[in-house]
Order: structure tokens, then C-alpha cells, then sequence
């Protein structure tokens, strides 16, 4: 039997995205947009302080203004979020003590936001001041106070170290250390979180509106923590402007909004600001990292040490703690995409008085990336190599795979090294090198960064749950077009579009005869949602996996209709044919009316309809994605100003979907490395307050500083239905280290090798002044 699923039409083609029409001429909605008759909106009087006892709360003269419907402390909500493993709960409300700058302490609903932010400005809390502790090191130390009293601050310690590693340290020829910074950020979303909640005033059934990335998995969080029943809750997840892991999270707004929609009897929203969100979004990449590298003449790595420190902030986060995700998975690809036998690491994940660390995009990846590529930088400026050249002395080449690293990870095969050199020679490698020596002369400083990256995908666990499947419902309409539905949480991905190539190939329909439907619980079957770049590779198995159900229904249908053997049933352009006789042949709507409409001309032991509800697990743990990054920088030592002047990428995502739409993710992905590496950074003063609350403060990369990249593509398959694999994370796990790479290497004459993120023009006059005063 040849059919289309077997040429397929759609699959790997540059399809326009099906969803961008409504987006760009707003038709889009959003949670904002969501209103119902008697609607109370809420705000929220949030901690001032990031340690102190509660010790008073007047809301009196708040309940008394006028459209003020409820004012709730921690006696009218006393619901906690507490992450399985870890003894410590976070009040919604707080009870007794504030952990941090803005943890929730009042919650107001009332006719309007305006109101109820009138109202928070009356309540009057009394604190009790107490030594707030803001970083890791400290946190560390048992002489500190305790954040959680009764409580260790560290909440997490792990040591692991290989077979033989102290010999092979000691034996190397070559030692060297270094400690390498991440400060805080967080996914800076253009719509802000925010959730809504409406009762059925006959059933009492909730229904929750939110932009979340794993709709099954919020409904199970508020189910256990609101003590209902998963039937009698419904989750709605609206249009999403972006997410990155920061709304993979449980909030206190979303269990105090939908407690008060359940006691109130009426329609209750929530809307952050921007200000609030800098506060309360969950943050990432706060963490200090202690590493010692063991290596010999020629470039080669032979063991690698490091002390992973990370500021959990005042809770876990449900369901994904940040610090424990970019510690642990760090340590698991610690050696990145290098030979490097031996790995010895010590883990300590602590509490301390700032917001709790979460998710962001590629969560370990750009620690990891920037550590691992900073040894090699390292290595090859103390040997006086090229850092092209030790990254092809320790580089894994095709006859390692499958590879296992030294935690124990398998990779299944990649392109690294060949990724590497297509990038070189994207980026013109050796001309640039004689174009840096000859602008040095000058006094213009011109660099290049190399980052050859790992990208574990599709795993069972992620910020958006632990359902190591997904599952998808393919229904032919009566009329011949499709309906589908899968458990996703799509938030821009394109996944209405690469759904609906996968399946359109599987049925021979047209790519726009399919909808893709997601973000309901009512209608979606169950699903780990979108997180961790999972969705591609497991969300596109479940798609193919229905739709080749549905062509096999279809197929023999068909078959039994025209008087042939299934085997000669071909699915193409809408129709079923038999092979060789295309006038022989019935359009799927034709099909779809005989089986909705006439059961008596169905084959023998076929049911009526057309639908089913595949569920797809992968055949491994984890598929690894890969690829290579370069960047080429200008820094201007006169200014401090760092410019983007060229940049290259090489990746490997086994087999495309949608080319375009993975193009699209690589743009965005340097993008946001781009922000990482100079620019983003949330700050605390020394009393514990975050001074970074706006957009004037906390920066974000404009379109001008985001340069036009240069991209190729190689396709390694994956075992996965499809050959795919993940993709969403890559670009940003390796473009910070490629780009601030190629500020050590401008600086190179100056002696600089940076060694924490982001760099800014201040760090860089500094170090220039430094140099030359010592020179």
C-alpha cells in the first residue's frame, strides 16, 4: 500500500502558520479578554519586606470602601503550596512571616481593579524586621539564620563523582580553577500571568481560566490542593503571550482567585502588572559555581570538578524547583558535547529571602553550556591553542555514539562535530581570525565565541509535569474535514500548524482542512503539556500515531466501499483511490457520510463515526538534539558597548516539521542569549528589595540588537515516531556561552576572561582600565 503518509506533502515543508492570522489582526484571546456578568477583580497587598514577622493586619478601613466585596488574609484562605519531597509550605496568604519582596499577604476583590487597588493602599500591616538572607554562599554558612526556622537553608545536597577521577586529577599534566556567576532572571513574558475563575451556579463545577503550559497538570494541582474532585474542575487555557517556563508554575493568585470564585458564587480575575511580575514570577539562574578543570599539553580534558551552588529563593516551586533543575540536569550533561572522562560534582540548592526559583527556557542548559565552553576557552588560552582546535581534540565524533557520558547520560547520535565545522565555515573562521589580527593593530577589538551544545529533549519530567506520553484525538467530521485535539500547552510554538501537517499527511487531506485543538481539559485528552522540547517529538508521535489509526479506519472504509483490497487504497488530495484506477476513487467527505450516516453499508465489525484517541511514550528516556552556535562581537573599549556583528548556526534536530518554524525558534532563542549574556539581570540592594521592577530597569534586546543570522540545518533522526526531536530550548542554551565567549576573546589582549553573566559596558571599561593601569 503507497499513500501519502508515506510521501509526505505537508511534513517538512515550510508551511505559513495557520494560527499567526487571528494573532496579527486581533482575534486573538487572551485571559484578559475573558468577562463574565458580575466579575470582581482582584489585587493583592504583597510583602514590602524579605524577612519579618506579621506581626498586625488592619484591613478594616479597606472592607469599608465602597465596591469592596471581600478582603482575605490568611484565615479566610489558609490554602498552602508545597512541593512533594520538601518539608516547607508556602501560605498563599502569608501566615505569621514574610519570606520575600513581594510574597502575597491581603488579597481584595472587589467591582473593579481600580477599587481594589484603592482598597490595598489602605490595609496596614505591622512587621518585625529580621536579617534577611540574600545569597547562596551566606545561606550556606550554619552560622546564618535560618529562612524557614526549624530548617536547614539547604534544602538540597548531592555528591557524585566517577570511578578514578581523584587519580586522573592528580595525574593530569594542567590544572586550573575558575568560578563562574549567574545572576538572576526571569522569562519577561509579553502578557503577564493572570487566571480567572467562574462556578456553575447549578452543578458548582469551577472553571479556571489561565495561560499555563500544561492544562492537566494545573487541574491536578488545584484539584489536590482545593480538595475537589479532577471532574468537578475544568481548566480553559486562552491564547498565551508567551510563557518560557515561567508559567509551568503554581501561584498563590491562582489558588486564592479560584477559592474565592468557589465562596463568593461570583466570576473572579486576577491580572498582573509588570511590576508584579518582576516580583512574583518564579526567577532562574541564580547560582555560583566553584570549577576545576585537570587536563594535558595536547588539549585534552581528563577530568572535570565542580562545586554547584544555586538560590532556591524563599519556597520550592510546584511543580518544578529551579534551583534543584539547573543544578541537577546541569551535572547530568556537565561534559557537554566533549570526551571528558571523569566529573566529580558537589550540589547545594538553598533557601533564601528573594522569589522562588522556577523555570526559564533551557533552565540548565546556558549554566551548563557557559561553564563547559568557558573550560575549554580556558584550556586553549593557557596552552596557547586555537579553541577550535582543543574543541576537536576532545570532540565526540560519529564511532562514540552511542555515547555515555560520565553521569551515566546515553546519547543517541548527533552531528556535534560536524556541526562545528559547518558553523567555522559559515562564519568565514580563518578569515576572520586575519581580519582580528589586523583591526588589533588599529586598536579595534573584534571577537569570536564557539559554543557546541547538548539538548536533552523530550524527557519524561519537565517544568510542565512528569507524564512521560501524550495523546491526541483525530475526528473526521461529517463534512470530511478534521478535528484534533491534543494535551499541549502550546504558547506560540506553531503547534495548530506542525499538528496539522503530521496529520494531514497521515489522512492525504489538505494541511488547512485540519484543527488543531488544545487548552481545554474538557475536550483535550490528558497530556504532559509543552515544556522541556517535548512537544515536537512526543506531541507529534501522538499526532502521527492517531492519524495513522484514522488512515487505517479510512483505508478500510474505502476499501469495502469500492470493491478493493486495502493494500490498493491510496489517500491523497482529500481522496481514497485504488491504486492504478484513480476513477475509481471516494472523497473523504463521502467517506465520512457513509460512516456517520449509513451503519448498514459499514464493514463488517466497524462501529460508526470516525474518531479515535491515540497515546504516544517514546522508546527512550531522553533524545538528544544538538548543534553549534558562533558569534562574531565588536567591543568598543572607548565605550564599553559590546555590538553583534556576526552570528552562525548549525543545528541538529533530527527531522523538521516545519523549517521555518524552527528557524523561527533559533531566532527568538539568541534573542533571549542575547538579553542573558548583556543585558538582563534582576537585582537585589543589599536590604533585600528588587530594584529591578520595570522594563526601564530590567532590559530586554531590541530588534536592532539582535543581528540577521546565518542558519543550516543537518537531520539526524531520532528513534522517535517522526525521527524528530526537541528543539525549543537549544538556542538558548548555547548562544549566551557563544556570545560572551566572543567577548573574552576580543579582550584577549587585555587579559580579560569573563566569567559571569551578563557583561555590560561598566564591567567592560573596568577591565580595560584595569589592564592598562597595570600594563
Amino acid at each position: 500500500m503507497a499513500d501519502i503518509a508515506s510521501r509526505p506533502q505537508f511534513t517538512g515543508s515550510r508551511v505559513t502558520r495557520l494560527e499567526d492570522a487571528r494573532l496579527v489582526s486581533g482575534q486573538g484571546r487572551y485571559l484578559d479578554d475573558v468577562e463574565f456578568p458580575g466579575m470582581l477583580e482582584v489585587a493583592f497587598v504583597r510583602s514590602n519586606r524579605p524577612a519579618a514577622k506579621i506581626l498586625k493586619i488592619d484591613v478594616e478601613a479597606a472592607r469599608k470602601l465602597p465596591g469592596v466585596k471581600a478582603v482575605w488574609t490568611h484565615e479566610d484562605c489558609p490554602l498552602g503550596i508545597k512541593n512533594a519531597g520538601f518539608d516547607c509550605t508556602q501560605w498563599v496568604l502569608a501566615k505569621d512571616e514574610v519570606r520575600y519582596v513581594g510574597e502575597p499577604v491581603v488579597a481584595i476583590a472587589a467591582e473593579s481593579r481600580y477599587v481594589a487597588e484603592d482598597a490595598a493602599d489602605l490595609v496596614q500591616i505591622q512587621y518585625e524586621a529580621l536579617p534577611p538572607v540574600l545569597d547562596v554562599r551566606t545561606a550556606l554558612k550554619e552560622s546564618t539564620r535560618q529562612v524557614h526556622e526549624g530548617k536547614s537553608n539547604v534544602f538540597f545536597h548531592r555528591e557524585r563523582k566517577t570511578d578514578g577521577f581523584d587519580e586522573a586529577f592528580a595525574a593530569a599534566e594542567h590544572r586550573l580553577s575558575e568560578t563562574f556567576i549567574f545572576h538572576r532572571q526571569t522569562g519577561a513574558a509579553m502578557e503577564n500571568r493572570a487566571f480567572a475563575a467562574v462556578t456553575d451556579p447549578f452543578t458548582g463545577r469551577l472553571t479556571c481560566y489561565c495561560g499555563h503550559q500544561s492544562p492537566h497538570e494545573l487541574r491536578s494541582e488545584l484539584c489536590e490542593m482545593l480538595d475537589l474532585p479532577e471532574n468537578m474542575v475544568r481548566v480553559v487555557v486562552p491564547e498565551v503571550g508567551g510563557a518560557f517556563g515561567i508559567k509551568a508554575s503554581m501561584y498563590p493568585e491562582y489558588l486564592v482567585v479560584a477559592w474565592m470564585a468557589l465562596k463568593l458564587r461570583r466570576p473572579v480575575k486576577w491580572i498582573s502588572d509588570r511590576q508584579e511580575s518582576f516580583l512574583a514570577d518564579v526567577h532562574a539562574r541564580d547560582g555560583v559555581h566553584d570549577v576545576e578543570v585537570a587536563f594535558n599539553s595536547d588539549g585534552t580534558i581528563v577530568a572535570l570538578k565542580d562545586h554547584m551552588m544555586a538560590d532556591g529563593g524563599a519556597y520550592t516551586a510546584v511543580p518544578f524547583c529551579g534551583a534543584i533543575g539547573e543544578t541537577v540536569t546541569a551535572a547530568s550533561v556537565l561534559t557537554g558535547p566533549y570526551k571528558i572522562p571523569h566529573q566529580a560534582t558537589v550540589i547545594d540548592c538553598t533557601y533564601s529571602n528573594k522569589t522562588p526559583l522556577g523555570a526559564y527556557r533551557g533552565v540548565w542548559g546556558p549554566i551548563a553550556s557557559f561553564i563547559q565552553e568557558g573550560v575549554v576557552d580556558r584550556v586553549a588560552r593557557y596552552l596557547k591553542m586555537d579553541p577550535a582546535e582543543v574543541r576537536r581534540v576532545n570532540m565526540l565524533s560519529d564511532e562514540d555514539f552511542p555515547y555515555r557520558n560520565p553521569s551515566k547520560m546515553v546519547y543517541d547520535k548527533g552531528s556535534y562535530l560536524q556541526s562545528m565545522e559547518d558553523a567555522l565555515r559559515l562564519i568565514g573562521y580563518e578569515d576572520f581570525r586575519k581580519r582580528q589580527a589586523e583591526l588589533r593593530k588599529q586598536g579595534r577589538y573584534i571577537g569570536i565565541g564557539i559554543s557546541v551544545f547538548v539538548e536533552p529533549t523530550a524527557s519524561a519530567s519537565s517544568e510542565a509535569g512528569s507524564v512521560g506520553y501524550e495523546a491526541c484525538t483525530v475526528r473526521v467530521e461529517p463534512n470530511g474535514t478534521v478535528t484534533a485535539a491534543l494535551g499541549l500547552g502550546p504558547t506560540g510554538q506553531g503547534h495548530e500548524t506542525t499538528m496539522a501537517q503530521l496529520i494531514a499527511d497521515q489522512l492525504g487531506v489538505d494541511v488547512t482542512d485540519v484543527v488543531v485543538l488544545h487548552g481545554d481539559t474538557d475536550s483535550a485528552p490528558f497530556g504532559g503539556g509543552t515544556g522541556g522540547s517535548r512537544s515536537g517529538t512526543i506531541g507529534g508521535g501522538a499526532a502521527i500515531t492517531a492519524g495513522r489509526e484514522m488512515r487505517q479506519k479510512l483505508i478500510k472504509l474505502a476499501a469495502h466501499a469500492l470493491e478493493a483490497s486495502e493494500e490498493d487504497i491510496e489517500l491523497c488530495d482529500g481522496k481514497a483511490y485504488v491504486t492504478g484506477v484513480p476513477a475509481k476513487s471516494m472523497t473523504i467527505r463521502e467517506l465520512a457520510q457513509l460512516a456517520y450516516t449509513n451503519v448498514k453499508g459499514l464493514p463488517p465489525g466497524m462501529q460508526p463515526g470516525l474518531e479515535v484517541v491515540a497515546r504516544y511514550l517514546p522508546p527512550f528516556r531522553v533524545s538528544f538534539s544538538n548543534g553549534t552556535h558562533i558569534a562574531a562581537v565588536e567591543v568598543h573599549t572607548d565605550t564599553g558597548k559590546i555590538d553583534v556583528i556576526d552570528y552562525a548556526v548549525v543545528n541538529d534536530c533530527g527531522n523538521l516539521i516545519n523549517p521555518t518554524i524552527v528557524e523561527g525558534q533559533i531566532h527568538g532563542g539568541v534573542a533571549q542569549g542575547i538579553g542573558e549574556a548583556f543585558l538582563e539581570e534582576l537585582r537585589y540592594d543589599r536590604d533585600g528589595q528588587l530594584v529591578t521592577t520595570s522594563m526601564q530597569d530590567y532590559l530586554l534586546p531590541a530588534s536592532v540588537e539582535v543581528p540577521r543570522m546565518k542558519i543550516e540545518h543537518i537531520q539526524t533522526p531520532s528513534a522517535a515516531e517522526g525521527g524528530f526531536k526537541g528543539m525549543g530550548e537549544g538556542s538558548l542554551i548555547a548562544a549566551p556561552a557563544a556570545l560572551i565567549g566572543a567577548v573574552s576573546d576580543a579582550l584577549e589582549p587585555f587579559g580579560v576572561m569573563v566569567n559571569a553573566m551578563p557583561v555590560t559596558p561598566a564591567q567592560v571599561l573596568a577591565w580595560v582600565d584595569q589592564a592598562e593601569t597595570s600594563a
